[in-house]
């Protein structure tokens, strides 16, 4: 499928052949069109450089005109500056120095779109939907994306104060050292005779890890497997994908949807299962999005594994990070996925098949587990009573 980086080119070349006057006059209709807007653009930031009350960078302006764009689009697509581009980076290669936190910037402020497990924002209380709305005592809308992108990232103090709004009505405030942060997108334990596999994010080291966890889970021979999805946020799409492909056999895991035909694919996995078809349970919840969502649903509509938890995001978009060389990116919406059944997750989400509502308490998440664990014991049992009465 399509790389996440795709460089885009602009290429002009006058055809040995023009095919029709109505084609040619389409051409130049554009070309006026694009001028026009040039100038509207050019106009609207001269005219705020020369009138507003307060003086204001052209860049941020720009950025702004940027951002505007994108957001008429949908809540995914945005300009990645390039000091946040270099960041982001780092993240996909699995190590980064900062919060551990993914964030968008809205109208209130920066919002938190995601917190890496056992990172310096989980372990100060940050939760997704935070949102930042002082850095060091300096609100975040008298703040360029760059000086944000400095003080949350790599560039600045290694501790910072933030002031945060929960629920739009909770304000908070903490203090957070900043660390290096491994990106460990897979661990492995075994509790008793259950294997669990917990993927926290799709990088590039994911499919390798998974495949090292099926290695260990085999040579134990554990009764089942949990693979907790619980509190992913996505990440490269192409990872979630071959992830499936590990644990389906001769089965469709994902159709692609895209302007570009070329991108629009429906993928199915090969022949083998590399756990046998031993018993499988997923953990979801409302914060398992995207790439964790396609590998739910793939799972779980194919009759692969029983669905835990809660109802997941609903994001069943793809994004692909489009460099701008010198500038940053821009992450632009580039296609959505469908479920094996057809179902559309953008907004709609998964419904697990035995739903538990889980309470912000280590105790809460140990009792989906013991819940999963039971039913792995179950299935195993009703396994185990088929064979004995066909061998009858």
């Amino acid at each position: 499928m399509t790389n996440l980086y795709k460089v885009l080119s602009l290429i002009f070349f006058l055809p040995l052949i023009v095919s029709s006057c109505k084609k040619e006059r389409h051409d130049l209709e554009f070309s006026v069109d694009l001028l026009n807007t040039n100038d509207l653009i050019r106009e609207v930031i001269e005219e705020i450089q020369t009138n507003y009350a307060d003086n204001i960078a052209r860049e941020k302006l720009e950025i702004g005109a940027i951002n505007g764009m994108l957001q008429v689009l949908d809540e995914y697509s945005l300009y990645i500056p390039n000091e946040e581009f270099n960041a982001y980076n780092q993240t996909t290669r699995g190590m980064f120095l900062g919060l551990g936190i993914e964030i968008k910037q809205i109208a209130e402020g920066i919002e938190i779109q995601s917190v890496i497990d056992e990172s310096p924002a989980a372990n100060a209380g940050i939760k997704p939907l935070d949102v930042i709305t002082q850095i060091d005592n300096k609100s975040v809308s008298k703040m360029s994306p760059k000086q944000i992108a400095s003080r949350l990232g790599a560039d600045s103090a290694l501790k910072v104060k933030l002031v945060l709004l929960r629920n739009k009505n909770e304000t908070f405030e903490v203090n957070v050292q900043k660390s290096v942060i491994q990106l460990c997108s897979v661990k492995t334990e075994f509790l008793n005779d259950v294997a669990v596999i917990k993927i926290n994010y799709f990088n590039d080291g994911t499919l390798v890890a998974v495949s090292q966890a099926i290695k260990k889970v085999n040579k134990k021979k554990p009764v089942g497997v949990i693979i907790d999805l619980r509190n992913n946020p996505g990440g490269l799409l192409e990872q979630a994908v071959s992830v499936a492909d590990l644990f389906l056999a001769n089965k469709k895991i994902v159709e692609i949807k895209s302007r570009n035909i070329e991108e629009s694919k429906v993928i199915f996995s090969d022949e083998i299962d590399l756990l046998n078809n031993l018993p499988m349970v997923v953990l979801i919840n409302s914060n398992t999005a995207s790439g964790a969502e396609l590998l739910a649903s793939a799972l779980g509509e194919n009759k692969r594994a029983v669905l835990i938890g809660e109802k997941t995001y609903g994001k069943g978009s793809m994004q692909t990070v489009i460099p701008i060389p010198g500038r940053g990116a821009i992450k632009l919406t580039t296609a959505y996925f469908i479920s094996p059944n057809g179902n559309t997750i953008t907004h709609q989400g998964i419904v697990p098949d035995i739903e538990i509502k889980q309470e912000q308490s280590p105790l809460s998440q140990d009792s989906v587990t013991l819940r999963a664990m039971d039913l792995l014991h179950g299935l195993t049992a009703l396994t185990t009573d088929a064979k004995t009465q066909q061998t009858q």
